[in-house]
């Protein structure tokens, strides 16, 4: 019976999180001699501090694993790893030093590297420091929050079940993009907590200047609790052969376990008092969503100190790694004129990325600086017309993306067409209780 209750939570745990590459992947092509592939792992995985991925990358420059030999890069990731304890580094390193012909250019690389991806330049530039983790967004006040209705007969059966969901909070305060990121058992309560979720509302958050901001991944964990007695304890072993087995997968070096665990510990599911110190090793494993929860707690500074800088690398990291959020998020902070990062060119790029992964949000937010941008480099009146239709597929009656294709026509001199879709984006914006000062702004003026 034990060994049937392990498959079923290892099919749990298979089905319950999408593909991800970290170190045991990277690892596993190494040693299956698949350096090619290898390689680009390990280097990503090295720079952002994973001891044992700057090892074996010591190891392929050592011994001309699939590159060619090279003594002095060996030399200095050995040295790297050496820093942070690796446990084979010393003997490895003293077998690099007198192989080295000359130490002073062994020195230069390793000092080269050591500034970019060492222990310190590491924790200066990337890895944050806790504080105390506060569950409720302050920016966020309900005004609409039903609960799940769930069945009556699972008071009568008896079911205990619960499950962790991540949602965004738009500028209307309108809740989207939510998703149950974890449940027990699997799918129980899953399509009702959703529905009820979907329904909620609150005020529009805004953000230290009074400006509305759109607000993601807020967390929200649903509970049914009607089993008893025998039952009760049953739900109980399983749930905790659940949990038990994604710690596993995590102390296991699974970087999407990694994360799971975090998100778990940081709502309460499992009682672990350092939920940022499992973000962190996922992120440093790859986790393109831990990544992003560490720029929002880097940005917010909720469970770590502030670091505006640290956040921007981070979602740089992952943005580049193709996680549309990230990339989203990113070309917030370079809009933001307030920020020393401003750059609406570099933007642009991050706000392409997104929406070429469908992200309505980005979409939205690059029609309209394509349609109102003051840079002709950026401004492309065209392009704004097709983006916007592209998200009018998936929204069709979206206010922000009418205004941005009305404003668009009117620069491609379709001043009649372009008056009349800006009035139409303030109709639709008041019939869904959106502010409607911007939109009326814009229609007065361009209809001048």
């Amino acid at each position: 019976m034990m060994k049937f209750r392990y498959s079923l939570v290892f099919f749990w745990l298979t089905y319950s999180l999408p593909g991800l590459a970290d170190f045991p992947t990277a690892k596993a092509l190494f040693e299956q001699a698949e350096y090619a592939l290898a390689k680009p792992q390990l280097e990503t995985l090295a720079e952002l501090g994973h001891v044992e991925a700057q090892f074996l990358l010591s190891r392929m420059y050592a011994e001309g694993l699939g590159v060619d030999t090279d003594v002095k890069l060996a030399y200095a990731w050995t040295l790297i790893a050496k820093d942070r304890d690796h446990p084979l580094a010393d003997k490895q390193y003293s077998v690099l030093r007198s192989q080295l012909k000359s130490r002073r250019e062994g020195k230069e690389v390793y000092t080269t590297l050591n500034n970019q991806y060492g222990k310190q330049a590491l924790f200066d530039n990337l890895y944050p420091t806790p504080n105390r983790y506060v569950a409720a967004e302050n920016r966020l006040k309900a005004i609409t929050k039903v609960e799940p209705n769930y069945p009556s007969y699972y008071s009568r059966i008896g079911v205990n079940a619960w499950a962790v969901v991540h949602y965004d909070v738009a500028e209307d305060g309108s809740v989207e993009n939510p998703s149950v990121v974890s449940a027990f058992p699997i799918d129980t309560i899953n399509e009702y907590v959703l529905e009820a979720i979907k329904s909620w509302r609150f005020e529009p958050p805004k953000d230290i200047y009074g400006d509305p901001v759109r607000l993601e991944m807020q967390s929200q964990v649903f509970k049914v609790e009607y089993a008893s007695g025998a039952q009760a304890r049953k739900h109980q072993r399983d749930n905790a052969e659940y949990l038990d087995a994604i710690l596993a997968a995590a102390n296991a070096e699974s970087a999407r376990y990694q994360y799971l665990h975090a998100v778990l510990a940081e709502n309460n599911i499992v009682q672990d008092p350092e939920p940022l110190n499992w973000y962190l090793k996922a992120a440093i494993n790859g986790s393109k969503p831990a990544q992003y929860r560490l720029a929002q707690c880097l940005i917010s500074g909720n469970g770590c100190n502030r670091d505006r800088n640290k956040a921007i690398n981070w979602l740089h990291i992952s943005a580049d790694g193709g996680d549309e959020k990230a990339a989203y998020l990113l070309a917030q902070e370079l809009l933001d004129s307030k920020n020393v990062n401003f750059d609406p060119r570099k933007a642009a790029s991050y706000l392409e990325i997104a929406a070429l992964k469908e992200y309505l949000p980005a979409i939205t937010d690059y029609a309209e600086l394509l349609a109102m941008s003051t840079d002709p480099a950026v401004r492309d009146s065209q392009k704004a017309i097709r983006l916007a239709e592209q998200g009018r597929a998936i929204d069709p009656n979206n206010p922000s993306l009418l205004s941005a294709m009305g404003i668009a026509f009117i620069d491609l001199g379709q001043k009649g067409r372009g008056i009349s879709m800006l009035k139409q984006a303030v109709a639709e914006a008041k019939r869904r209780n959106w502010a409607v000062e911007n939109f009326e702004g814009l229609l007065m003026d361009y209809s001048d």
